[in-house]
């Protein structure tokens, strides 16, 4: 590749003036479907005043720099036209693979809009995904991240977890502008659902649901919801960002940022406790409540599970850490328009009845979602709303109190 170094003295500059230029080139875009921009080099305010004034003429326009930068004094520009691409799984569905310059990579299957993996710069998988999930729509796939919609778990009339991740999802090549820092540096892809006339009979509300996947230069993987009601009645739904984390046992998983929260405990009928530690951690021993044949219900304070787990947090804090002491890293969930956490685990006599998941794979997984549960949103005609999720990895297991998190989440 060859690498053009260009650097702006003025900053009066338009994107017709660029589109004129030799620096604009032509063919497949670093979007999809896009014009793209040759490769060259801005130092870093020279690029941020530049993209200013082009914002200042054209939001949209900014979807044309999502690749440029690979941020730092004088950064080296990676080739934005191979950052996203589009190619099949063995069942003949599309993917769009995204990467970063360092070598992370994450999968989207147009089945369900679902991040299928997730792979840090040495090529090592971060999403769980089962050796038996099954990967043919209209089956939900057992791992990656899941979007649960307009019904997130069992709390009302449509199938479990809703029907927005069984469905055929479409590229949006023109979804409606998102800020700035929603597209600059990140390789992503903006999915669009729309009601169907299944979906009617079942749910009959018309939506648009929105959702752009993005990976920054850094590695981190970010989900962008936009829900919007063009009915002409309101409407409500809960939602969830059903993510699998692959961990290295159970066992050595503690979960910090939903201590001393009121939960739901969806294995007692959604009966509401409140956590007593200072973090949640998970043992593969034999639960002793059931050979001393004790009242569980007295115990579901207790914060070490030695069987299924399946909560939904309330009111939670933006920032969640799940620590894995045998890997020594940690993964940080930043959220924004999702109050509520779900944490589950399926342990091992769920397991073996599930279809599609191994006997043994729970000791692998765990499932710690952004959701909405208690408080379903409610859209007026026109209203739209938003949840995001940023995943990051931090190579320390160390308490969230010396890893220096800012509990503000995004």
């Amino acid at each position: 590749m060859i690498r053009v170094v260009f650097h702006v003295s003025s900053f009066d500059l338009s994107l017709a003036a660029i589109r004129k230029s030799r620096l604009w080139g032509g063919g497949v875009g670093c979007g999809l479907n896009s014009p793209s921009i040759n490769p060259f080099a801005l130092r870093r305010t020279e690029f941020e005043n530049l993209i200013r004034v082009c914002g200042s003429r054209n939001v949209k326009d900014l979807h044309y720099f999502q690749q440029l930068f690979w941020m730092g004094h004088s950064a080296a520009v990676w080739d934005c036209r191979a950052a996203t691409e589009i190619t099949k799984d063995w069942n003949g569905i599309d993917q769009i693979v995204l990467r970063n310059p360092r070598g992370a990579l994450a999968r989207v299957s147009l089945h369900g809009a679902q991040v299928t993996s997730w792979r840090n710069e040495h090529g090592e998988e971060l999403l769980f995904t089962s050796s038996k999930a099954i990967f043919k729509a209209p089956k939900a796939i057992r791992g990656g991240i899941p979007i649960c919609f307009p019904q997130f778990g069992t709390c009302g009339s449509l199938e479990l977890h809703g029907f927005a991740r069984n469905r055929m999802w479409f590229i949006d090549d023109n979804p409606p502008p998102l800020p700035a820092n929603d597209s600059i540096g990140k390789s992503f892809v903006d999915l669009l659902l729309k009601s169907s006339e299944e979906d009617m009979k079942c749910w009959p509300h018309s939506f648009e649901f929105r959702l752009r996947v993005s990976l920054t230069t850094d590695g981190d993987l970010n989900l962008i919801s936009r829900v919007r009601n063009i009915n002409g009645k309101p409407f409500s739904f809960s939602f969830a960002y059903h993510t699998y984390l692959l961990v290295s046992d159970i066992s050595e998983i503690r979960i910090e940022g939903l201590e001393t929260l009121d939960y739901l405990d969806n294995l007692l009928q959604k009966e509401r406790f409140t956590e007593q530690g200072d973090a949640i951690t998970f043992e593969s021993e034999v639960n002793p409540l059931e050979s001393l044949h004790l009242d569980r219900q007295k115990f579901s304070t207790s914060l070490i599970f030695p069987w299924q787990v399946d909560r939904v947090y309330l009111s939670s804090p933006n920032i969640i850490a799940v620590l894995d002491h045998e890997r020594k890293r940690t993964f940080v969930m930043r959220k924004e328009g999702l109050p509520d956490v779900a944490v589950w685990n399926p342990w091992d006599k769920k397991a073996k009845s599930m279809v599609d998941m191994g006997d043994e794979e729970y000791k692998q997984m765990l499932c710690v979602d952004g959701a909405i549960f208690e408080k379903p949103v409610i859209l007026k005609p026109g209203e739209e709303w938003t949840g995001r999720l940023q995943l990051s990895v931090v190579a320390s297991s160390f308490c969230s109190e010396r890893l220096g998190l800012d509990r503000d989440g995004l």
